[in-house]
């Protein structure tokens, strides 16, 4: 599952930068203009941006907590987002499967993480059945957590 977030720039009036993440495997990809924007191997793996003057500056990408699903860019010590922020009653409806670690511990804990994840990502989509399928995963979250707990139960035995 990928995220894909369009947005600009205050340091960069003229471009116009798309930025895709996998959400699971971690690995993004940021486009200036429609090109492909060159990632360093350095610590941090910065994106390597080219201004107008054709200076270079590096665009690190950092995890975005609590809305772990929608990252921002650091460049030159200030904090970009790359995503509009959720509303909060998304935050709320999106995190209930966190709840799940109450009862569950790190099983638990895995499966509402994935899940929250997941609702994140439909909540940024421009879809109208985004409620629908949040609402989906949710059920699903608390279905998968009974049939692991019940198995893990059956194991115990």
């Amino acid at each position: 599952m990928k995220n894909t977030f369009k947005f600009t720039l205050p340091d960069f009036p003229n471009d116009e930068f798309e930025f895709e993440n996998n959400i699971f495997s971690g690995k993004s990809t940021l486009k200036q203009n429609g090109i492909f924007v060159e990632q360093s191997k350095e610590k941090g793996k910065p994106f390597l941006i080219k201004r107008a003057n054709q200076e270079i500056v590096k665009a690190f990408p950092k995890m975005n907590i609590p809305d772990i699903s929608a990252q921002i860019l650091n460049i030159d010590g200030k904090k970009y987002r790359m995503a509009d922020k959720l509303k909060w009653y998304e935050y709320i409806v999106g995190g209930m499967p966190l709840l799940i670690v109450l009862g569950g511990g790190a099983i638990g804990g895995m499966i509402g993480g994935a899940a929250t994840v997941i609702n994140y990502t439909f909540f940024r989509e421009s879809q109208k059945n985004k409620y629908f399928k949040v609402i989906g995963v949710n059920i699903l979250c608390a279905i998968i957590y009974l049939i692991a707990a019940g198995f893990l139960y059956k194991l115990a035995q």
